[in-house]
Formats: structure tokens, C-alpha cells, sequence
């Protein structure tokens, strides 16, 4: 009978933020004595990507051919072994080992992408003489704090204006104004994006509707054999609708999408970066040769907040960020009700699996009995009580 491994964390989700504390006990159940040099708990952090391209190219007696070239890249971010047992025999039964791990402040987020994954890994090994190692392991979702709170940028709302020609039989038929209006540039997931298109029909075709789409762009980065990178571009949400605007008129297309559970943007540069766009597209009943548009979101972990700065007068002048009393807080915000939630609209959140890949990546470096295939990590979920 095989052995079997249970772990027993402080956080039964096996949600930890970077800085966070990682322990309890792993529970090891042998039916059999085994000889062992040491027993190691592990905790590895790392980013891994990889995928195989075929390329051509031509020999050296004119002919061509086909090469498959693997590329790959490596990121190690936390590796943390402690022996719990050393050489000797180890006897059949349950054997408790206790740990405590201090994650590092500087661990990215989790991530889990079509062609490679930022990982984090708790391990039992038993390290055996002339036998394969015993290894059990369980992955991590570990979370770097991105408080939107701490940029003022994101508290800015979005605007981008176009101009679509509208052309059919190329005979110029008039032009598009369009303007898309978001609220803020910053949310965490679980929170709705309000947008307001505003389109004005100057041409002689009627716009039948639009389409609304959130896209999510992971660039991988590999150094091996060579410097290379992919892209793998996902639709989160996507829907049409069919309200017209008639040609010479004018429309306002109001609506919101749900942010769904999905890795946060990324910040600084590693092997794998996330980035996230609302594009619009215009359907018209005529040709166009170019109607859609798009604008950068950003994804944080921790959402905005109805809060206010404060200068205080300090010797280094310092700012200072205090949670306003109601009667602080504006009665008439040019945005209407699109002020982002207060303290008490914004309960705790829950968390919720990440958007399952149709190809989840597969690390074929790690042994073929221990890989974690499909894993997703769980992410922070914020709703409104108004939503």
C-alpha cells in the first residue's frame, strides 16, 4: 500500500499575501518501514515558461526541412528546505512533522497561463538511497498586495475618442464620432465596469449595435535557446447588442461587465506579464474600414475606495490617506453614482478559482507522479451591495 501525505495549513484555502507567514503540519502515513538518507520540507516559488515552434530552414544541399525548437525560461522567486528527519530507518505509521515559512515581500502572484505559470509549491520529500525519492507536494495561490488605493492615477476616468469613415462601394458616405467613457482605470475583480459609449451618426449608414469584449494578453519570455516571446490573448467577456443609432442621429450606449477571477496586472517585467484592454466595436449596416477601439485596464487585488488625502503640516510634509466622515464626502460628484464604493458598501471578500484554461500548462521537468495539472489559483472576489 502506497504512502499517503495530508497538509494541514494555517489557511485552510491555501491563500497566503507576500509577506505572509506559511505553517502547520504535514501528516505522513507509511505502511512500510523505508530507508531514507533525510526527510526535507520544501516551499519553491518559481516562473516557468516553454512551448516548441517549428522552424525552417535550409541545408547545406539546398533541400529544406522542418526543426522543432523548444524554447524556455526560468525565474526562481523563494526556495526554502528544512530537514525534518535525517538518515536512518523510518518505521511504518503516521509521522507529524511542523513547519513555519516566511514568505518574502517581494513573491509575485500566482499565475497559471496557456504556456507557462508562476508557481508556488509545498514539498515532503524523502530523499531515498538507491530508490526513486518520495515526493508529495501541494501548490500555493500567493497574492502581492496591488492596492489601487495607493495610485491616484487609477482614480482618473477613462476617455478615448475616435473617428470611423464610413465608406460603402468606396463612395465616402460620412464619418462616426465615438467616445467611450469608463469611470476609473483601476478595478479588482468581482467589481462591475460601467461604460458609456457616445456616438455620433454623421454618417448615411445606420449602426445596427455594438460589442463589448474584455480581453486579457499574457506575454511569455523565454531565454533559451534564444531571447523569444509569445502572446496568448483570452476573451473574458464578450456580448452584442442590437440598439440602433440611425443614420444623421446621434446615441448613448450605456452598460456594465463583471470583472471575472483572473491573474492581476502585471507591474514590473518577469518572464511572464498580464495586461488587460476594453475594446468597443462598432456593427454597422455598411462597410467600415476601421470600427472598433480599445483602452488599457488595470486589475489590482485590493479595489478603490471613497477615501480622501489630506496634507498634513509636518516637518517632512508628509501626505496622509484618512477614511472621510459622510459629511466630508461630496454631495454632488460629476460622476454621478460612479464613485467607487465606501468602506462600508465594500464587505471582505470571498475568493473565488481563476478562469479555467482550454490548455493548461504542463511542466514536464517536474516528475510525471507529482505534477499539479490544471491547478488554478484562487483570487481575492469583491462585490457591491448595490450591485
Amino acid at each position: 500500500m502506497p504512502s499517503t501525505c495530508e497538509f494541514q495549513l494555517n489557511n485552510p484555502n491555501a491563500v497566503y499575501k507576500s509577506g505572509d507567514t506559511v505553517s502547520g503540519e504535514i501528516v505522513l502515513n507509511t505502511s512500510a518501514p523505508k530507508d531514507i538518507r533525510d526527510i526535507l520540507i520544501i516551499l519553491r516559488g518559481e516562473g516557468k515558461v516553454s512551448w516548441t515552434e517549428t522552424e525552417r530552414y535550409r541545408k547545406s544541399d539546398g533541400r529544406y526541412t522542418n526543426n522543432s525548437i523548444q524554447f524556455k525560461g526560468n525565474e526562481l522567486y523563494y526556495y526554502k528546505t528544512t530537514t525534518v528527519c535525517g538518515e536512518g530507518t523510518l518505521p511504518a505509521g503516521t509521522h507529524t512533522y511542523t513547519f513555519q515559512i516566511l514568505l518574502p515581500l517581494s513573491c509575485p502572484t500566482s499565475c497559471e497561463g496557456r504556456h507557462g505559470h508562476i508557481r508556488y509549491e509545498l514539498m515532503l520529500k524523502l530523499t531515498r538511497p538507491s530508490r526513486f525519492h518520495n515526493e508529495f507536494s501541494k501548490p500555493l495561490t500567493v497574492l502581492k498586495l496591488l492596492d489601487l488605493n495607493l495610485n491616484p492615477a487609477f482614480r482618473i476616468p477613462i476617455e478615448s475618442e475616435n473617428i470611423f469613415r464610413s465608406c460603402c462601394w468606396c463612395f465616402l458616405n460620412g464619418k462616426v464620432n465615438t467616445t467611450l467613457t469608463i469611470p476609473f482605470s483601476g478595478y479588482a475583480i468581482g467589481q462591475r465596469v460601467k461604460y458609456s459609449l457616445y456616438v455620433q451618426n454623421q454618417s448615411m449608414d445606420d449602426i445596427e449595435g455594438y460589442t463589448i469584449e474584455f480581453n486579457r494578453t499574457i506575454i511569455f519570455t523565454a531565454s533559451t535557446p534564444h531571447h523569444k516571446t509569445r502572446e496568448d490573448k483570452t476573451n473574458l467577456y464578450k456580448n452584442s447588442y442590437r440598439i440602433r443609432c440611425l443614420r444623421l442621429t446621434g446615441r448613448i450606449y450605456d452598460g456594465n461587465f463583471r470583472i471575472v477571477s483572473t491573474p492581476p496586472t502585471t507591474e514590473s517585467e518577469s518572464i511572464i506579464s498580464v495586461s488587460y484592454t476594453l475594446k468597443v466595436i462598432l456593427n454597422t449596416a455598411g462597410c467600415t474600414s476601421d470600427n472598433s477601439m480599445s483602452v488599457p485596464i488595470f486589475i489590482g487585488n485590493v479595489p478603490l475606495r471613497r477615501i480622501m488625502v489630506t496634507a498634513v503640516a509636518a516637518e517632512n510634509d508628509r501626505l496622509i490617506t484618512v477614511a472621510p466622515s459622510a459629511s466630508q464626502l461630496p454631495l454632488d460628484d460629476q460622476r454621478g453614482n460612479n464613485l467607487p464604493p465606501s468602506y462600508q458598501e465594500l464587505g471582505p471578500p470571498s475568493f473565488e478559482e481563476a478562469t479555467r484554461s482550454s490548455s493548461p500548462f504542463i511542466d514536464t521537468d517536474r516528475n510525471e507522479h507529482n505534477r499539479h495539472i490544471g491547478f488554478r489559483p484562487l483570487y481575492p472576489s469583491y462585490s457591491q451591495n448595490d450591485d
